[in-house]
């Protein structure tokens, strides 16, 4: 059995744990509301730290990277879930794309001379280890260096399409 002092001791350092706990919790729930907060431009939407915007002039991809670049110091989206590539996918749907292709950020730069389409990457630099292709890059005759997401997959799924092709284009950038 404890002491009677021991016992208020060991109290208060339980009581002042318990506080110090539910600070420290209450502080990284009010940072996790900051940051999700994010103040995009109008007709942007938002999704975690990062805002998203559909142009539907259509730009070659090149011309699109750039646009996204010069106007929100951004990219062309990259799609690194399946959850993002939804929310890319409901942002084109939302605006009522007339098109069959939407660019997205992802681009071959060796033009098809990595063997089996691993040359592709994201323009933002994001790491690609989540992958949505409709068909493998590398194969059929048509095959282009620039990524699309297609209104045949809901623009869910990934399209291979000539960089100089002049296509509606989701930026991606911070808020």
């Amino acid at each position: 059995m404890l002491a009677p002092v021991a016992l208020c001791s060991v109290s208060w350092l339980l009581l002042s744990s318990l506080m110090l706990l539910s600070q420290v919790q209450g502080e990284d729930s009010q940072d996790t509301l900051a940051s999700t907060r994010i103040n995009c431009p109008r007709g942007a939407k938002a999704y975690g730290p990062y805002c998203y915007s559909l142009f539907r002039t259509p730009k070659s991809w090149t011309d699109a990277n750039l646009a996204c670049q010069k106007r929100f110091s951004g990219h062309l989206a990259s799609v690194i879930s399946a959850v993002e590539g939804a929310f890319v996918s409901s942002l084109i749907k939302s605006r009522g794309s007339t098109y069959q292709y939407v660019w997205i950020g992802i681009y071959d730069p060796t033009m098809g001379l990595e063997s089996n389409g691993l040359g592709w990457e994201w323009s933002n630099s994001d790491i690609l280890d989540y992958t949505n292709w409709e068909r493998n890059p590398s194969s059929g005759s048509d095959h282009g260096f620039c990524g699309s997401v297609s209104r045949a997959s809901g623009f869910l799924k990934w399209r291979d399409y000539n960089c100089a092709a002049q296509l509606p284009y989701v930026c991606k950038f911070k808020g």
